[in-house]
This record gives structure tokens, sequence and C-alpha cells, in this order.
């Protein structure tokens, strides 16, 4: 469990800091001696961590890369990449550029929340159209303008 979560902070460092923070508190309310409060935390802490763990130890995730559409010529046509990850392979992705990017679980979940339409989720579709339109021509008018 030690490895996987060494090799899991050292590259989501956030989450790190929200374990250091809680343990701090921790040790904090262990200075206190409010011990509700320090169980409360502790239980807190170690349900992260195990969560953690088992959300990463022992899965891999792929990621399909369609090539372009002007890649090749009319005889031979690439085929789609298909890119292997896991905690094992510090989750390293080698592009054509020979770049080295991350790939993790919690990319696909950003992945999916940063493409998320908020407004469309809460107000419906057509709020959603009202206000990009309404953005649209406070851009144009502004430009316009100058």
């Amino acid at each position: 469990m030690i490895d996987v979560l060494k090799a899991f902070y050292t590259i989501h460092y956030n989450f790190a800091a929200v374990s250091v923070l809680l343990l701090g508190l921790v040790i904090f309310l262990l200075t206190k001696k409010n011990y509700k409060w320090t169980i409360i935390i502790t239980a807190v802490l170690i349900a992260f961590n195990v969560f953690l763990y088992k959300r990463t130890e022992g899965k891999s995730w792929t990621i399909y890369i369609d090539p372009p559409e002007d890649a090749g010529n009319s005889f031979y046509k690439p085929q789609p990449k298909e890119l292997t990850f896991s905690v094992h392979k510090d989750w390293v992705i080698v592009d054509d550029k020979g770049e080295k990017h991350h790939w993790c679980w919690v990319d696909d979940y950003w992945d999916k929340f940063a493409n998320t339409d908020l407004v469309a989720a809460i107000w419906g579709e057509n709020s959603s159209k009202k206000l990009m339109k309404s953005t649209e021509n406070r851009a144009n008018d502004a430009s316009n303008q100058q």
C-alpha cells in the first residue's frame, strides 16, 4: 500500500496535501486533548487513503488516440494507437514528439468534470444556449466599438 501511495502522491500532490493537512489536524487535536475529533479525523484520513489505494492498485487505463484525418496516403492509413497505463508504469505517455505526459483515473474524472456544461445541467439546455448567445453578443459588441 505504501508503494502505491508514494507513486500516487508524487504525481497528484494535491491529494498528498489533503492527507498532510488532515494529519496536521490530527496532531493539533491531540495537543488539545480533543480525542473525540481526533478519532473522527483519523478515520476520515484512513478512509481517504484506502479509497485512493483501492481506486489505484491493480488498475490500468487505456487511451485510444486516433490518427489525424490527413495522416498517411490513400494506400496506407495509420492505425489508432492504444496506450495502457498503471501505477507501476508511472502513468507516463510518450507522444510522437518525445514529450512525456501523465494519465490516471484522476485525469479521467477531471476530463469528465471539465467537459460538463453546468448551466445546462442545472437550468436546462435552452438556458445554456441563451447564456452563450448573450455572452457572444456582448463580446461582438465590445469588439465592434473599438
